[in-house]
């Protein structure tokens, strides 16, 4: 089989500067297809997005990636989630009118993201794959059957315990939003030490290497996956502005009038809490995860045996300091949850489930 990975391959800033770090997908999807198919005899082909624009331009990696797929005739095209607006409509109708590949969309986000670009975008492709299981029964009342949940898992071929003393006593490695900041201060406040690592944070991003050690370092690892809504200026001004693409010319903020309604929407629905692909990371490491409910995470790991659960700020200073004091309960919940990871929740079991799913097993 000639499979396809459509994506970006580098992570940026928010102004859109590289990191100089690949894109989470990277690690957690390519590198598992192409071990997959170097194993099962399949043909991995990247189309990376971001440099296709940086060498092109927009309209020239749309017209780039047409060409190709009409050429080289894959079996599946894999698109990957967060980069639906740099795709032109018309392109998408015409791989579809054109082409017989089976195309795959991978909607990560739709928790809020659902009116603002997914719903938009779902007529394009064969399947989506949405990691919102609020998001099936939406689909398809719009009509779209071809809709599979579906959950990341981790790779853990790169995401292996270190054996090295857990000195760091909680740890969060992730983005910087007004939510967690408010989080983390809170802790520290509370007199918890908390090792924070990643974009926008003052220590910066991490490297696959750094992020192996710091969590393997650690107690207690915790994934703040609160909703991102909040209510200040800026999140008012998105409703009316937006930031430009990747590769878009002209002023880096764009006039965004004509999608009110989504980004109202879009706001609202800021408050529901998803499932990251840090839920099954952590486990991975043999590090015990303290987390907020999300979704359906509960039919993933077992609440109070193999994670833990937090509602309040309160309440998780509360349960920081009981398994910072109790660490043979601790170290059990990590041992469970990495047990359920390597059982049921690595990259590669769920990608050989969603081949399966949508009737081309690898």
């Amino acid at each position: 089989m000639n499979i396809f990975y459509i994506t970006y391959k580098n992570d940026y800033a928010t102004d859109w500067k590289p990191t100089g770090r690949y894109l989470c997908q990277y690690d957690t999807t390519y590198l598992p297809l192409v071990k997959i198919g170097r194993e099962r005899g399949h043909t991995i082909r990247p189309f990376w997005v971001d440099e296709a624009i940086l060498e092109k331009g927009e309209i020239g990696m749309n017209n780039a990636l047409l060409d190709a797929i009409l050429t080289e005739k894959p079996d599946v095209c894999f698109f990957d989630s967060g980069m639906g607006e740099s795709f032109n409509k018309r392109t998408l109708a015409k791989i579809k009118e054109k082409s017989p590949t089976l195309t795959i969309y991978i909607c990560g986000d739709d928790s809020w993201n659902f009116d603002h670009e997914s719903k938009h975008f779902a007529p394009y492709f064969s399947w989506i794959v949405t990691c919102y299981s609020g998001a099936v029964g939406r689909y398809r009342a719009l009509g779209y059957t071809r809709v599979v949940s579906w959950q990341s898992g981790a790779n853990t071929d790169i995401l292996k315990p270190l054996r090295v003393p857990k000195d760091i006593d909680v740890s969060f490695l992730g983005t910087w939003g007004p939510p967690r900041g408010k989080t983390v201060d809170d802790l520290r406040k509370a007199g918890i030490n908390v090792v924070v690592r990643g974009n926008g944070w003052p220590g910066g991003g991490v490297s696959l290497e750094e992020w192996n050690n710091i969590i393997s370092r650690s107690k207690i690892s915790l994934c703040l996956n609160q909703a991102p809504f909040y209510l200040n200026w800026r999140s008012i001004a998105r409703l009316f502005f937006r930031r430009a693409r990747f590769g878009e010319g002209g002023m880096p903020i764009k006039l965004d009038i004509l999608n009110l309604p989504d980004n109202i929407r879009t706001l609202w629905q800021k408050r529901i809490p998803n499932i990251k692909a840090r839920h099954f990371e952590i486990p991975a490491f043999r590090t015990m995860q303290i987390t907020q409910h999300a979704d359906n995470l509960e039919e993933y790991y077992v609440p109070g045996k193999e994670i833990i659960f937090y509602t309040t700020t309160k309440d998780l200073i509360g349960k920081i300091r009981y398994y910072l004091s109790h660490p043979e309960e601790r170290e059990a919940i990590a041992e469970r949850g990495y047990e359920r990871t390597l059982r049921d929740h690595t990259r590669d079991k769920r990608l050989y489930e969603l081949f399966s799913k949508i009737g081309h097993p690898l």
